[in-house]
């Protein structure tokens, strides 16, 4: 009986061990991965499961002032990734705590009207509980192909400047 006792007790402390890991959060590279294979397939709505309700605002210029932190950055990736049809090829991670660091490459048909054939940058991600709660892309500057796309969004030290006229 006391066998039968100890044995129930240690299977159950085992079933309990392994639920509880089977529910803890995954990590913030795991989640990093679960995004970049979401945008990559163009699944908002698994990139929306990504994005935790009280998530940084993003600078994107195309966000409204009535959306959303979230709606914010799901417009970001939508415009810049998705409906481009862009593929982000990760080249290097770093994980430090709960952020993120990846530098990537991303290809798009947005690039290639331009007139690149791909950019580079940084996405500086800061995830807790298995939610993203600030997301940052820092383009790569020094990179030629990079430069010229964004200057010719009138973004950073390639930027046009608008013409005036007469």
């Amino acid at each position: 009986m006391l066998k039968y006792s100890l044995r129930s007790c240690i299977y159950g402390t085992i079933l309990l061990g392994s639920a509880a890991s089977a529910l803890a959060a995954p990590s913030p590279a795991e989640v990093f991965n679960s995004y970049v294979i979401a945008a990559n397939a163009g699944d908002m709505a698994a990139i929306r499961e990504l994005i935790a309700a009280d998530v940084e605002r993003s600078d994107f210029v195309g966000c409204r002032p009535e959306m959303d932190n979230p709606s914010c950055l799901l417009h970001y990736i939508e415009t810049t990734v998705v409906t481009p049809k862009g593929h982000i090829s990760v080249l290097n991670t770093q994980v430090a705590g709960d952020v993120v660091t990846a530098t990537l490459e991303l290809r798009s048909a947005l690039a290639k009207r331009i007139g690149v054939e791909r950019i580079l940058g940084q996405d500086i991600v800061r995830i807790s509980d298995g939610q993203i709660k600030a997301f940052h892309f820092i383009p790569n500057f020094a990179d030629e192909p990079t430069a010229v796309f964004f200057g010719s969004l009138g973004i950073g030290p390639r930027a046009t400047a608008p013409t005036s006229r007469p």
